[in-house]
This record gives structure tokens, C-alpha cells and sequence, in this order.
């Protein structure tokens, strides 16, 4: 059988600056698609990530992006563009704590009423970005809050969490200054190898529930 992905997400996973066969996605597509093809799933990726993309423009661009696909996994990644702080926006974060939530939740009401059959909400990598924003906060720290937030909706919609920062939290400074470029935010080659690694065995058993929800019908 068919099964189609969308990876919904800002520049991590459209894989910013980085070769497109060693983003994140990429890699997942490649580890997936072999191992499942031999027991009857071809699988059909589409990666919907836009750089600088925050939620509020990932739901105007829902209806091209996911709902058009019909996917039967969904991955959720965003925060790491609405919690930024621009001189614009005199100190706001560019989209409130309370819109994220509300945002991520909207996509996943609307993922499942479009036929998704198993969404995965991943937060967000560590930064090394310690300087303070317009707003005074320290950038981290507002990538921190931002996926605690992704960690309650997840919860709360009853999906899949994949928590990314989790496993970027055990590394020292100088082993997340390989997994990050020079800007200190977007993920590398080892960055994208280590997202790669952390989030494969959950769309491998996103999958799997798919298909076994569908020999079951």
C-alpha cells in the first residue's frame, strides 16, 4: 500500500544550508523506505518545511500543504521562528505563547478531519544562541518555553511526541558545536544525522500503525 508523509516545519526541516540527501528528512525517507517497501509499503514523502516559516503561516498554507495531500503520517515541527523577537515587533515574540499553542493545535484538528491517521509533534533542537533578544529574554530560553508548550499539546491532542530537545540536552557545549552551524541555530550535517537518529523509530511506528489500521478495515 501507499503511505504518504508530510514533514510540516519551519528551516529544521527543510534542512537550512544543508546538502537536501543529508537533511533529517532525507535520511528518514531513505532508513524507511527499503526496510518498508519489503513488506508491501511504498512510501510517498513530501517535506513542507519554509525557512523563517512560524505556525501562523503554516495554517495559511495548510490547505496546499497538507490537507490537498492527504497524508496518512503528519509531522509537526515548529517554534524556533515564533518565538523570535524581531525590532518589528518592539519586543513581542512573533507569535504569541498562547496563538502557538492554539496554532499547533488547530493543525492537528485539522490533520485528523483531512484523514491523517498519526501525527508526531517534535520539539525543537538546543541553540547555542545565548544572546538576549528585543524582548530582553535570552533566545534559548524562549526555545526551551516554546517546546514545553509542544510537549502539552501533544499531550493534550493525545498524538505522538518526539522529543528532539530532550536528546540534544545530553550533549556538552562542544559536542552541540558540531551538531549546529556557524549561526549557532541551524542544524549541521551531524545535527541532521543526530535528528535523523532520534525521530526515525517514531514515524517507523507511525507507519506501521497505519498499516495495520488499514489491513484491519
Amino acid at each position: 500500500m501507499e503511505t504518504r508523509i508530510v514533514y510540516m516545519g519551519d528551516s529544521i526541516t527543510f534542512g537550512q544550508h544543508c546538502d537536501p540527501t543529508l537533511r533529517w528528512t532525507s535520511l528518514v525517507d531513505g532508513r524507511l523506505s527499503e526496510r518498508l517497501a519489503r513488506g508491501g509499503t511504498d512510501l510517498v514523502t513530501f517535506n513542507r518545511g519554509v525557512s523563517g516559516g512560524t505556525t501562523r503561516q503554516g495554517l495559511e498554507r495548510y490547505p496546499a500543504d497538507v490537507q490537498l495531500l492527504e497524508p496518512h503520517v503528519l509531522i509537526i515541527q515548529f517554534g524556533m521562528n515564533d518565538c523570535n523577537c524581531w525590532v518589528s515587533d518592539r519586543g513581542l515574540p512573533r507569535v504569541s505563547e498562547s496563538a502557538f499553542r492554539a496554532n499547533v493545535t488547530e493543525m492537528v484538528i485539522r490533520g485528523r478531519h483531512f484523514g491523517v491517521r498519526e501525527v508526531i509533534i517534535a520539539t525543537n533542537p538546543r541553540s547555542l544562541r545565548t544572546s538576549s533578544m528585543v524582548s530582553g529574554e535570552i533566545y534559548e530560553d524562549a526555545n526551551a518555553r516554546y517546546s514545553q508548550v509542544l510537549r502539552e499539546v501533544a499531550a493534550d491532542c493525545g498524538t505522538e511526541l518526539c522529543d528532539i530537545r530532550a536528546g540534544f540536552e545530553g550533549l556538552s557545549h562542544e559536542q552541540m558545536a558540531e551538531m549546529v552551524l556557524p549561526d549557532l541555530l541551524h542544524l549541521s550535517v551531524a545535527g541532521n544525522a543526530m535528528y535523523a537518529d532520534l525521530i526515525s523509530p517514531y514515524v517507523l511506528e507511525a507507519v506501521k500503525a497505519v498499516t495495520r489500521e488499514v489491513a484491519n478495515t
